[in-house]
This record gives structure tokens, sequence and C-alpha cells, in this order.
């Protein structure tokens, strides 16, 4: 999986660090750095517009929709902090990203989560026959999801689809399988950070697409999981919604404010310097 052409903007934003970065995947956004880490400027209007022109051109292109919880993870993880470099669009998805932004003052146009992004693209792939490719949750989980998809998404083109219950010699038969079928778009749902992980070892063995990872997007299409309502997740609360119906998320959860405070820090430093 080759890289696709990447059109570089020689605007660049700074959040929290000393040095930015251009736009990448065909789009004119800018690229700010929280902690280091690139994370894109753009809507989830932007975001889709730029995995079309994509799709559109055969380029193989990986897309990851970064939280709090990623970007400090990244910071122990150098696999992790190499994708998120190397990725041709990282998405804002969290609240705990968009108020870091804030805080280094600088404005994030809105969040562009893993969910959401799956769902516009499938809707926008729907109406051009584009093929699509889905890879993880359960067989129960996927065979659900796959069926609500054809209710939200008539005329989805689905090329293939797989379980996420693998070892890596079954996983080399699936990349074949993912040949095979020559999807434009790859939704990858193992969970993060495994599946930008899985994504980024096999890009060079996977036709030309676009890949997402999308935690666990398939569960919630599916009607396993529960979404925050609407309203929650405009004030930034799904976290907490999320939270409440699953406690054994608080010690992963807990890195959100741990990042808050790690920019927060550097930002003070940087200021007295």
């Amino acid at each position: 999986m080759s890289r696709g052409t990447i059109s570089n903007n020689p605007k660049a934003a700074v959040a929290g660090d000393a040095s930015g970065g251009p736009g990448r995947l065909g789009t004119d956004s800018v690229r700010i750095r929280i902690l280091n880490r690139p994370v894109n400027v753009l809507s989830m209007d932007q975001a889709v517009a730029a995995v079309r022109r994509a799709w559109e051109a055969e380029e193989a292109c990986q897309v990851v929709t970064a939280n709090a919880e990623m970007l400090y993870a990244s910071l122990q993880d150098r696999e992790l902090a190499r994708i998120l470099e190397d990725a041709e669009l990282v998405t804002a998805d969290g609240a705990g990203v968009l108020l870091a932004a804030r805080m280094c003052g600088f404005s994030l146009p809105e969040r562009v989560a893993g969910f959401d992004l799956m769902l516009a693209c499938l809707q926008e792939a729907a109406r051009e026959g584009v093929p699509v490719f889905f890879l993880g949750s359960s067989p129960e989980v996927l065979q659900q999801a796959l069926l609500r998809m054809h209710e939200c998404c008539p005329g989805l083109n689905i090329a293939g689809s797989h379980h996420g219950y693998f070892n890596d010699v079954e996983g080399e038969a699936i990349v074949a399988q993912i040949r095979a079928r020559r999807p434009r778009l790859l939704f990858v749902a193992l969970g993060a950070p495994r599946q930008e992980k899985w994504i980024y070892r096999h890009k060079d063995k996977l036709p030309p697409c676009v890949a997402i990872g999308v935690g666990g997007s398939l569960d919630v299409l599916a009607g396993k999981v529960r979404r925050a309502p609407r309203w929650m997740q405009r004030a930034g609360l799904e976290w907490f919604y999320r939270l409440l119906r699953e406690p054994s998320r608080l010690h992963r959860m807990s890195a959100i404010p741990l990042f808050l405070l790690k920019v927060a820090g550097r930002r003070l430093f940087k200021n007295k310097e």
C-alpha cells in the first residue's frame, strides 16, 4: 500500500509545541501540533471531501481519528507516535482534543469522531457505488451492523467483511482477501491503537484505499452500544455518558485530565521561555 499523493500547505499552526505541519490528503487543512502530535484543522464536511478525493484518485491513505487518550498514549508508544506522524489525515475525535487546542490559542472547527466520519463516508460511498470492506468486531455484531448499513445507506457496495478475532497467520489471509476484493474504503474496528497499528503494518500489502480506524463504531451501529444523546455530544460530554454506562472505563479515561495537564504544563513552560 504505497503512500498517496500529498498536497503541501505552507501554513502551519502550533498547539503546545514549537512546530506545525502541512495539510495532507489533498486538503488545504492546516495541521496544528498538540504535544508535538499532528491534528488536522478541518470540519466533518472537509474530512469527508478529503476522503472522497483520495478514493477517486485511488490513493492509499490512512486516516486516524485521534482522541485525548490516543495522543497521550503516543508519548510513551513510539510506534503510535510514528503512525500519527505518517497518517495522511488525523482528525480531532473528542472534546479533550478540542479543549487542548483552545488552551493553546487555536480553534478546531468541530469534533470529527470515528463513528460520524464512518457514517458520512458510507453515505457518500453508497451514492457513488464505491466498494467498502469492514474488518473487526465479533461475527455476530459484524453481521448485525452490515444489516443496519443496508438500511441507513441504501445501495451500499459491500465488497467484503471479516470479524476481528484472528491471529497473525489468519491476518495474512485477511489481507489477501482485502486485496482480492479491492475496496476503495476500508474500515477497521479493532479498537485503538490495535487498529491503527494493523493498518500501518499492512500498508504496503493493502490495495489502494482509504483505511480508517473506527473503534467500537460497529458495536454502535449494531445497537450493542448506545451513543450519548445528541445534546451531550454537542456539549462535549459523550465521554461522561460512556463512563456512566461503563464504569470500567474509568482507568482509561483518567488519561484525559493527565493529557490536559500535560498540555497546560508544556504551554506554561514555553510562555516562560
